[in-house]
């Protein structure tokens, strides 16, 4: 099957080259994340237990660092690159530059003066990361796992909730119920999963819709709302076919019981 391919390489490179430098995107691009690399080379993920303590992860594919004790400097770190709050937008913030993850509280992405449809989704994937890092530095560690089992399919639409098909123009409250309880496979028969090539791309999926192409990327796991379970976070990137826009979003998903479809905890845009 012929896969469109544009969406994450592009956001991805220019996010690296006006957040990180050069160097710093060819080291993320080849080094894999610690506590992932035995499953990168084949080695099955070891078996959730309720007595076995299963350490924060973060994944190839959350570029910015490479394990979670990085979280917090990187939250801090100055961005070469630095942005301006549109005019009108939240006049009760009196800095109106936004230089690095810290400054970004309480602003969304389309409070940022930007021009462009590219600048847009590079400030909307940078938000993504920031919000990722700071929910990386109160992670625990989890007691048991009903989600780890789930990085490694090839094909995860039976276990996708529905809601993380993308949306493009005025979401619509009729569709979010009737993607209740649904998984994404489900709603969209269509949907197909390619995992991509490459050590860093070991947890990523390429993926197509009837109209839509993309990305799902897993960029961490760990307890994220402490309580023991595993949660896990997964970033999407989709565009309609022979349109302009990119729907992009992460979630933090968990299950409390080894089948079912995914629970949403967080949807950040």
């Amino acid at each position: 099957m012929h896969v469109e391919r544009r969406t994450r390489p592009v956001l991805l490179s220019l996010l690296c080259l006006t957040w990180m430098g050069p160097l710093a995107c060819k080291r993320a691009s080849e080094t894999p994340a610690e506590g992932a690399r035995d499953t990168q080379a084949g080695n099955p993920a070891p078996a959730p237990a309720q007595a076995t303590s299963l350490p924060v992860q973060v994944l190839p594919g959350l570029e910015m660092i490479s394990k979670p004790e990085e979280a917090a400097a990187a939250l801090r770190r100055e961005w070469p690159q630095t942005y301006a709050l549109m005019e009108g937008r939240l006049p009760q913030k009196k800095a109106r530059e936004l230089r690095r993850c810290t400054d970004i509280e309480g602003v969304d992405a389309n409070d940022v003066d930007v021009v462009t449809q590219q600048e847009t989704e590079i400030v909307q994937l940078q938000f993504l990361q920031c919000r990722v890092l700071k929910a990386l530095t109160t992670a625990r560690p989890s007691r048991t796992s009903q989600v780890r089992e789930i990085l490694k399919l090839k094909s995860p639409g039976d276990v996708l909730p529905a809601a993380l098909a993308p949306e493009f123009g005025e979401a619509a409250p009729d569709k979010a119920r009737e993607r209740q309880g649904k998984s994404w496979s489900a709603t969209e028969p269509a949907l197909h999963f390619e995992p991509r090539e490459g050590e860093r791309n070991a947890f990523s999926l390429e993926v197509t819709g009837q109209d839509t192409f993309g990305l799902l990327e897993w960029w961490a796991t760990g307890d994220f709302n402490g309580d023991g379970q595993e949660d896990v976070i997964a970033y999407r990137a989709m565009s309609p076919r022979g349109g302009s826009l990119t729907d992009i979003a992460a979630f933090v998903l968990t299950r409390s019981q080894p089948q079912g479809v995914l629970q949403i905890l967080e949807h950040w845009r």
